[in-house]
């Protein structure tokens, strides 16, 4: 579901009223997207894509607005957002915030084929190699996927249990997890997509030519969005982890992009860090009827059967 508020051809165009985009043709909302509204515009002067915030701060827009204009200023495939009139790249309408992002043409496909699976890791390498060092302004207000966020987020949800004994009994298992990881101040950091899921990508023929959707993106450890790449592609969908696909998703990122030894060695901690956050989103909601906090319990358990090391040899030796 793309829409959570609705929008009349009359508001939207009071809005362009603001813009240099033409009269309004038509409006569609999105298949795809979840979170925030999103809605095609259609122009005089083109197609357009809406984003309505719906529970955003200004800042973190404006850390959105930073990033996709660092990227498409390094010639990357991001949708740029558009000024308006007064020199603004955000409005505000009802106390939230929106922006008007250029529509970036190709096709989302569901599964990709042999070739296209190789643009994955390829493309997020990319965004790695232009972010790498990059810290954009508010990146504080961005949440960065650490054990704090992961411990915050389950702490608002074991409020929703009836049972305080069963929330307090998951609430330590994660806290003792959590504090088992630890990272390296070496680490490098920079801008993480967060969400590399197939649906943000478009495709023209085999090529990926629209890298969509940066709402969790966030200024972390690189690692942390490698991980979550092999995490969503090689074990996310499947009963057991995937290590030949991994070690193929892998290949293919570092092609354009090298990984330190340190990175490769915290890979581990970094699929551990991937399962607290799912640990945390779902510490009280179930997925399709799964209770998602066992599960990833379990995913846990199978990581500390084979450790680090071995770990580390499956994927890299």
């Amino acid at each position: 579901m793309a829409v959570k508020t609705k929008f009349t051809k009359e508001i939207f165009e009071r809005i362009l009223a603001d813009y240099d985009l033409g009269t309004l043709k038509s409006f569609k909302s999105f298949a795809r997207g979840y979170v925030q509204t999103n809605i095609l515009l259609e122009t005089s002067k083109g197609k357009f894509a809406f984003r309505y915030y719906e529970h955003r701060s200004e800042k973190y827009v404006l850390f959105e607005v930073n990033v996709l204009h660092y990227f498409h200023e390094h010639k990357y495939p991001c949708a740029m957002p558009i000024r308006n009139i007064h020199g603004d790249f955000i409005g505000e309408y009802k106390k939230k915030y929106y922006a008007i992002f250029d529509y970036v043409e190709g096709k989302h496909i569901k599964k990709p084929n042999k070739i296209q699976s190789h643009e994955l890791g390829k493309y997020l390498a990319k965004l790695h190699n232009i972010s790498q060092g990059y810290r954009p302004d508010y990146w504080d207000v961005r949440e960065a996927k650490d054990g704090k966020f992961c411990l915050d987020i389950a702490k608002v949800e074991a409020k929703r249990f009836k049972s305080k004994t069963k929330a307090n009994e998951r609430l330590q298992i994660l806290k003792n997890e959590i504090s088992k990881v630890k990272f390296p101040g070496s680490l490098p950091k920079g801008v993480c997509h967060g969400d590399w899921d197939i649906t943000n990508l478009k495709f023209e023929g085999n090529r990926i030519v629209g890298v969509l959707d940066f709402d969790d993106a966030c200024y972390t450890h690189l690692i942390f969005d490698v991980a979550n790449f092999i995490y969503y592609w090689a074990w996310m969908r499947e009963r057991k982890f995937n290590f030949v696909r991994a070690r193929s998703l892998l290949k293919d990122y570092l092609k354009y992009r090298k990984l330190s030894e340190t990175e490769k060695k915290y890979l581990f901690d970094s699929i551990k860090m991937v399962i607290f956050t799912y640990m945390g989103w779902f510490f009280y909601d179930k997925w399709k009827n799964e209770d998602i906090f066992v599960k990833s319990m379990k995913r846990l358990q199978f990581l500390d059967s084979i450790g680090r090391d071995e770990f580390y040899n499956k994927l890299f030796k």
